[in-house]
Formats: structure tokens, C-alpha cells, sequence
């Protein structure tokens, strides 16, 4: 199994730098009102969008894994939550044009095999004066090592630094491309990895763990390939931890 299947597989609902929490400091920061069309794309078992939808807003959410959207459709199920599910890529959104008011990618950009395009999928779809909020790991300095042990472990096929990723949004046609600054109290240096938890110093945020809406394969947790990979990720994380960080970036659309 891959890291996308494995994610699938285990019913992870916060696999991306900083964790659901971290989801939660954000949202709280941006401001999400009730009527808001926001497009989350990459959704996966749909734990973002789902809180989306708590705050109101008219959610549609989009993955290619139909493991994960059937996932993603049992959660909003047992919340009693009412959310529009798609399957689609980022590459190629399925989506009329100047729709919605934000799209947000969790760590799901960086598996673009082309970044600049995706973001023109963004600019494509939101409305004028919508934004995109894009959470990705980036690169903090140079190791001959990591580009190449992270395509090995988790697939993606480049790692930008945080001003590389700004100017693909501006490539995109995206303006007033910046880094989201969290507020004073609020602590976004663990996690730095692509699995909530595994950070700079301690080995598994419990807290941020504990997903009550959690749709998990039993099956998974007996396969030696899933605990290998667990293994693998928190040593890869350990062992690059001065060299990766992460931050949600944001753009507007004129």
C-alpha cells in the first residue's frame, strides 16, 4: 500500500503539517460566516469540511480516492451535516468557473506532479476576491537526502521552499500571495511532517488524535506494510526535523 492508501485505510482525518488543530487555529483566524461557498479539495475522510460546514458554510469537497469520500460521506452522516462530495483532481477541478469564495488545500498541493497548474485550477474556480489557503510542508534548507527519501515515503515529487510556493501561487495569477502569520499564543512550530503528531518535540499529539468520527480498517492496523510505514515516517520526520517546517499560505484572486 501507498501512503495515500494507507492514510485511506486507517481513516485519518488530519494527515497534513500542524494537524487538526492547527486546521482549527486557522479557520478561527480567516473567519468563516455562515453562506460561505468554500471548496476544499484533497478533502479525505472529510474532517475539515465537516467543521466547515458546523460554521455554515455551503461546502464541497473533493478527493480522488472514492475510499476516502465514501469515508468522508459516513462522517458528515453521523453529524447529521450536509455537504456536496466530488471526485475529481487538482489538476482538472470538475467545477464551474468564479464560484466559490475560498478554496483550501491541507497538504495536498505538494502531490501535484505540476503545483502551477492546480493553483490555476484554484484562481479558475473561486469568485473574484476569493482566496485559496493552501497548509504545505516546505523546505527550510538543503539535504542531498530528503527530496529523494520523501518521494520514496510518501510520493510526492518535489519539496518547495515557503518562497518557492508563493511564487507558484503568483504564477498561477494569484496577488497578494502571503504566509498566514498565527496569533500570539498559538503554536504552529510542531508537527512539521505530512502525519499530525509527529514533531519537533514528542513522538504523538494524543489530542489532536482523537477523531470520534474516526472510520477505521481493523485490517490495516494487522498489516505489516501500515506499521512499517509508521515507523519509517516518524523516523523520517526525527530525522529531518531541522530541515522542514510548515505554514498555510494565502492568495487572492483579482
Amino acid at each position: 500500500m501507498n501512503y495515500h492508501e494507507i492514510i485511506a485505510a486507517v481513516g485519518e482525518g488530519s494527515a497534513h503539517p500542524g494537524g487538526y488543530q492547527g486546521t482549527v487555529d486557522f479557520i478561527q483566524s480567516v473567519g468563516v460566516v455562515p453562506g460561505m461557498r468554500v471548496l476544499e479539495v484533497g478533502c479525505g475522510t472529510g474532517r475539515t469540511a465537516c467543521l466547515l460546514a458546523q460554521l455554515g458554510a455551503q461546502v464541497t469537497a473533493m478527493d480522488q480516492s472514492v475510499v476516502m469520500l465514501e469515508k468522508a460521506e459516513r462522517r458528515a452522516q453521523q453529524q447529521q451535516l450536509q455537504i456536496e462530495w466530488i471526485q475529481g483532481d487538482i489538476t482538472a477541478i470538475p467545477m464551474r468557473s468564479d464560484t466559490y469564495d475560498a478554496v483550501i488545500a491541507e497538504s495536498v498541493t505538494v502531490f501535484a506532479a505540476d503545483p502551477v497548474k492546480a493553483f490555476r485550477e484554484y484562481h479558475r474556480v473561486l469568485r473574484k476576491g476569493g482566496e485559496a489557503w493552501d497548509r504545505e510542508l516546505f523546505r527550510t534548507q538543503a539535504h542531498p537526502a530528503l527530496e529523494r527519501e520523501m518521494r520514496e515515503l510518501y510520493g510526492n515529487p518535489h519539496l518547495p521552499d515557503a518562497a518557492a510556493w508563493m511564487r507558484m501561487m503568483q504564477d498561477a495569477g494569484f496577488r497578494s500571495v502571503r504566509q498566514w502569520e498565527p496569533a500570539t499564543g498559538v503554536d504552529e512550530s510542531n508537527s512539521p511532517g505530512p502525519s499530525p503528531g509527529q514533531g519537533r518535540n514528542s513522538t504523538f499529539d494524543w489530542q489532536n488524535a482523537w477523531d470520534p468520527h474516526r472510520i477505521l480498517d481493523l485490517e490495516a492496523l494487522q498489516d505489516p506494510a501500515v506499521r512499517t510505514f509508521f515507523k519509517e515516517n516518524e523516523a523520517f520526520l526525527q530525522r529531518y526535523r531541522n530541515h522542514l517546517s510548515h505554514g498555510v499560505f494565502i492568495a487572492e484572486k483579482y
